[in-house]
C-alpha cells in the first residue's frame, strides 16, 4: 500500500477559561509512540491551541488512513462535530473511537464510528491499525475481523462486534515506549502553565487503577487492579520531559503514594540523578507517614493534592471516602509540618446534605491552613454510583467548565451556592494575604 498514516485527535478547545492542569495528552502519546514502533506514519492534532477550521486544515493536508478520536464525557461534542466535518474532507479515512465515555457506552458512539476500542487500547488498537494497513484488501479486512484479536473493539458496520475488555498487565505497560511528546506544542503548554503558576509543568502517570470506590468516581479506562510501572520507563520518561524545557511535573496517578516503597524508591532516585525537577501530586490524607512526607521534600516535592470532599463524617460515608475529619485534619498537619504545600478539593450540594453540612466543609476548607482550595458542585460522571442514583441528567451541559452549574435535578439552589463558594473564596484569599504578611515580618 502506497500510505500507512494514522491521526489521532485530541479534541479539546483553550477557552480561554483559568485552569491550572492543561496538559499534553498523554494517551495520545502513548498510542503514538507504539504506532511508530510499528513503521507506521503518525500525526498527533492535539486542537488545544487550534481553531476548528485549522484542525480540520491538518487533518486534510495529512489525508489519514485510519482516524482515532479520543472521547470524554466533556468532549463528546467538540468530538462528534469534528468526525462530522473530518469524514466530509478525509471521506476515505476509517474513524475510531477511544476513550472513557466509548468505553462506558460504545454503542452510543459507534452509532457515529466505524469502530469504538474500549478499555486501554494502547496494545489493541496499535495492532489493529497494523493489520489493517498491512492488509491486501482493506474491504476483506473489516469484513472479516475476528474481535478477539483486539480486545475491547466493538463496531455495529457488520453486526454487532462486541470484545470484552482486557486490562494491560504490569509487563505489557513496561514494554510500552514512553510516550511520544514530538507532535505537541510545548511553547504554549509551557506559557500558559508558566503564567499562572511560575513553573513549566506537564504530566506524568507512573501507576494505573485504583482499588476505591468513591461513590461519584467513574474509572471506566484503568479499572481496579493497580499496576506501577518500572522505575527505569519512568525515568526515562522524565529524562524526555527535561529535554523540551519543563521543569515541574503533576504527578496525575490516584494512588501514586500508596505503595510506600514504590514511592520511596521514586525519591531516592530522583534525589540521585538530580534532574532538577520539582513536582506535585495527588495524595489521599491517610497514605504518607512523616518519614515518608520528609523525604518527599527532599526529592522535589512542592505540594499535594487532596480529594477531601466534605468536612462533615457522614456526607463522607455518603460518598464512601473511607476517611474521616480526623485523619483529614492530621494528614494535612503532617505534610504541612514536613514542608509540603496543600491543596484541598471539596464537593458542596452532595445529595444527602444539608445546608449546615454545606456551611460545615465551607468552615473545614478554611481552618485547615491549606496554601490552596477549590469547590464544585457534584458531577454524576458516567459509570459513577452517583450517576445510577441521581436524575433528570442533562447530556448538553458538560462542556461548561469551571461553573457551579448542576447537571441533574438537585434540591440545592446553584445561585446560593455560587455565592457561599465565592465569598469563601474570598475570606481564603484575605486569609493567605495575611499569612504572606505575617510571613514577611
Amino acid at each position: 500500500m502506497s500510505t500507512k498514516k494514522v491521526l489521532l485527535v485530541y479534541p479539546y478547545f483553550y477557552t480561554g477559561v483559568k485552569k491550572d492542569k492543561i496538559f499534553t495528552p498523554i494517551g495520545i502519546g502513548i498510542l503514538s509512540a507504539v504506532l511508530k514502533q510499528s513503521g507506521i506514519d503518525v500525526m498527533i492534532l492535539d486542537c488545544t491551541f487550534l481553531t476548528v477550521k485549522e484542525a480540520i486544515k491538518k487533518a486534510q493536508q495529512y489525508k489519514p488512513d485510519i482516524t482515532g478520536i479520543y472521547v470524554m464525557t466533556t468532549f463528546v461534542k467538540n468530538a462528534l462535530g469534528l468526525l462530522e466535518k473530518l469524514r466530509k474532507v478525509n471521506p476515505e479515512s476509517l474513524y475510531a473511537a477511544g476513550g472513557p465515555l466509548p468505553t462506558l457506552y460504545p454503542a452510543k458512539l459507534a452509532k457515529a464510528f466505524d469502530y469504538v476500542f474500549k478499555g486501554e487500547a494502547a496494545k489493541s488498537f496499535p495492532d489493529f491499525c497494523r493489520d489493517y494497513l498491512n492488509a491486501s484488501s482493506r474491504s476483506e479486512f473489516t469484513g472479516n475481523i475476528n474481535p478477539s484479536n483486539y480486545a475491547g473493539i466493538y463496531s455495529l458496520s457488520m453486526g454487532i462486534m462486541d470484545s470484552p475488555v482486557t486490562h494491560l498487565s504490569k509487563e505489557d505497560i513496561d514494554q510500552c515506549p514512553i510516550p511520544d511528546r514530538e507532535g505537541f506544542d510545548h511553547k504554549k503548554y509551557q506559557e500558559l502553565c508558566y503564567g499562572d503558576t511560575g513553573k513549566k509543568r506537564t504530566s506524568i502517570m507512573m501507576s494505573y487503577g485504583c482499588p476505591f470506590s468513591c461513590e461519584f468516581c467513574s474509572k471506566p479506562i484503568f479499572g481496579n487492579e493497580v499496576r506501577f510501572r518500572s522505575l527505569d520507563k519512568v525515568f526515562e520518561e522524565i529524562r524526555d520531559i527535561v529535554s523540551y524545557g519543563y521543569d515541574s511535573l503533576w504527578i496525575a496517578d490516584d494512588l501514586f503514594t500508596c505503595d510506600a516503597q514504590f514511592l520511596k524508591s521514586f525519591c531516592h532516585r530522583l534525589i540521585k540523578e538530580d534532574l532538577q525537577i520539582s513536582w506535585s501530586c495527588l495524595s489521599r490524607v491517610d497514605s504518607v507517614n512523616g518519614e515518608v512526607a520528609r523525604l518527599m521534600k527532599s526529592a522535589g516535592c512542592s505540594k499535594v493534592h487532596f480529594g477531601i470532599e466534605s468536612g462533615n463524617d457522614y456526607v463522607l460515608k455518603l460518598m464512601n471516602k473511607k476517611i474521616d475529619i480526623a485523619k483529614i485534619t492530621r494528614g494535612v498537619e503532617m505534610f504541612k509540618g514536613n514542608g509540603i504545600g496543600c491543596a484541598g478539593f471539596f464537593i458542596v450540594g452532595y445529595p444527602g446534605e444539608t445546608v449546615e453540612t454545606i456551611e460545615e466543609t465551607f468552615d473545614f476548607a478554611l481552618s485547615l491552613g491549606l496554601d490552596e482550595i477549590s469547590f464544585n458542585v457534584p458531577y454524576p460522571l458516567p459509570g459513577s454510583k452517583l450517576y445510577e442514583r441521581v436524575s433528570d441528567i442533562s447530556d448538553d451541559d458538560w462542556n461548561f467548565e469551571n461553573e457551579t452549574r448542576f447537571l441533574y435535578k438537585s434540591e440545592f439552589d446553584e445561585k446560593w451556592l455560587k455565592k457561599r463558594i465565592q465569598e469563601t473564596n474570598e475570606i481564603f484569599a484575605g486569609l493567605e494575604k495575611n499569612q504572606v504578611i505575617k510571613d514577611r515580618r
